[in-house]
């Protein structure tokens, strides 16, 4: 059996934290789990230094210096009862018929407890080409708290999208999507990386969905694994929540408010900068997986030449799906909004389908109506 049988929380800590919202929300285990025995999460302060490694850390051996720390940190974010053995290009591996571990390999095996980070990001995403090396390691750190996710999957159980016993891939690879967000969100709550970093690299992690529904290693359209990361990062964060000068509108939006000028003010208007989370079905682009979590799902489901094969099979299309830079301009007076670089013009600000022009409203356009005096 893969699953295992979950501790529970004592019926009195269950009330004392169902008492207060905030620390169930923060919590990085799913609805119905209890914590495992003894967990205490890191501090924001581990949280800081890994940041400020990848931010100011310098030489070859960086990538690996950072995600050895990022491992160590992963360990106790999840309480693990064992520590997979962290492997990297060249090393010698055990299990899953994998005998040395080269690119593209990115997986998780099970039966050895080993975790491998071979990828080479600038070779396998068509968008992280010319991106920074600091950029990049961010991607690399979603990669490896995704591979964490399916180790943690099997050591205590699948999360949220738990299916009964019918697993199948997509399950297994969107519940490690799920505790992928639960991380970044938890980075995110502590101030080590900011909203603007957050959604870039969850723009490069988006693109790692596939379309092919009939396919045994299918992974689920980007709309799923996106759904299965923000619900993560929502578990950690409060709408209304400051991240620096970004605020939580929704689980699908961020935004921060522009200086107003005078025009603003004669017109009853506020304007902000925004990320908003769309996605486009109707156009469909040729494009690569990147191999290393198809490599994950083969060691996990397949067979040994699965493990080994998928690692660099090529991908199918994918929907245009990422957070967009946009500005919001809000107007009090109309209750209308409008988004740069849509389709739409102004609108009722009951049409945004989002959800974010209504928090806008109801937080910042009674703010102006207050009465004088």
């Amino acid at each position: 059996m893969l699953q295992r049988t979950l501790h529970r929380l004592p019926a009195a800590l269950l009330l004392l934290l169902l008492s207060d919202r905030s620390a169930v929300q923060a919590q990085p285990w799913a609805p119905g789990q209890g914590p495992p025995p003894g967990l205490h999460l890191p501090s924001a302060e581990e949280a800081s230094s890994l940041e400020q490694l990848r931010r100011t850390g310098k030489g070859q051996k960086l990538r690996e210096r950072y995600l050895r720390s990022a491992h160590d940190l992963l360990n106790r974010f999840w309480a693990s009862e064992q520590q997979p053995t962290l492997l990297f290009a060249g090393d010698q591996a055990k299990g899953c018929g994998i005998q040395r571990v080269a690119h593209p390999m990115a997986y998780y095996c099970p039966p050895s407890r080993e975790l491998a980070m071979a990828l080479n990001l600038k070779r396998s995403v068509r968008s992280a080409r010319g991106k920074s090396e600091q950029t990049l390691l961010l991607l690399d750190l979603a990669v490896l708290a995704h591979e964490w996710g399916h180790h943690v999957n099997q050591e205590q159980g699948r999360g949220p999208f738990k299916r009964g016993m019918n697993l199948t891939v997509k399950q297994e690879e969107l519940a490690a999507d799920w505790r992928t967000g639960v991380f970044l969100g938890w980075m995110l709550n502590q101030g080590a990386i900011d909203v603007d970093e957050f959604t870039q690299t969850a723009n490069l992690l988006f693109e790692m969905g596939d379309y092919e529904r009939l396919a045994q290693q299918h992974h689920g359209y980007p709309k799923d694994r996106f759904t299965a990361l923000t619900k993560g990062v929502a578990s950690q964060l409060n709408p209304g929540q400051q991240l620096g000068d970004w605020r939580v509108d929704t689980q699908e939006t961020f935004s921060r408010p522009l200086p107003a000028t005078a025009e603003d003010r004669r017109l009853d208007r506020r304007r902000y900068e925004v990320r908003r989370f769309e996605i486009e079905r109707g156009q469909q682009i040729a494009t690569n997986l990147v191999g290393g979590l198809l490599g994950a799902a083969s060691c996990l489901w397949g067979s040994q030449q699965q493990c080994i094969g998928m690692a660099a099979q090529q991908g199918k299309g994918r929907a245009d799906g990422a957070y967009n830079q946009q500005e919001l301009t809000l107007h009090c007076g109309s209750g209308s909004f409008d988004v740069s670089d849509d389709d739409y013009g102004h609108q009722p600000i009951n049409r945004d389908g989002k959800g974010q022009a209504a928090v806008l409203r109801d937080r910042d356009c009674a703010k102006q109506r207050k009465p004088k005096g």
